[in-house]
């Protein structure tokens, strides 16, 4: 993995989690917050998981110390986990943009286990993935129809809208 590899993983990332954010949105607030048996209850508690994941290790790769868990109530809308989702996908770019390949090798502990920060990056990104499955799922179960988020329609549309 090099650092192009990161950018395209983290634009793959912010592009699913995108596309899961507009359908959200277009939910009512009962829908959104439904209890639907998930292992985190609803579409919201869901994405509000995805997204705190991502920020959470952002956090530790940069700080080397944990972050606390959210306030649910801080995100009540789509549009609020949007807005602090716009936050994390910038600064994770940034991110990127200071990666080496040395730092893409080095290092990190995490629950007193080691592991590379490129294979964290992996693992990240795939968690993300997994949940994104569960809120498909969860958009069925209120009547909607999820977005696809696969990795190859994102490189169709990004390919689409360099071209146009």
């Amino acid at each position: 993995m090099d650092r192009q590899h990161v950018h395209q993983v983290f634009a793959y990332d912010a592009w699913a989690n995108r596309r899961l954010l507009e359908a959200a949105a277009k939910l009512t607030p009962a829908e959104f917050t439904r209890e639907l048996g998930a292992s985190f209850g609803s579409i919201r508690g869901t994405l509000l998981h995805i997204m705190w994941g991502e920020k959470r290790a952002l956090h530790r790769w940069r700080t080397g110390s944990p972050l606390n868990d959210p306030n649910v109530d801080d995100f009540p809308t789509a549009e609020a986990i949007r807005s602090a989702w716009s936050h994390l996908e910038q600064d994770r770019m940034a991110f990127a943009d200071t990666l080496s390949d040395e730092s893409l090798a080095a290092r990190v502990s995490v629950r007193g286990s080691d592991f590379e920060l490129q294979e964290l990056i992996h693992h990240v990104t795939n968690h993300s993935t997994y949940h994104r499955g569960q809120i498909a799922l969860l958009l069925r179960q209120v009547g909607q129809t999820p977005p696809s988020t696969d990795f190859a329609f994102f490189l169709l549309d990004t390919r689409n809208a360099l071209s146009n």
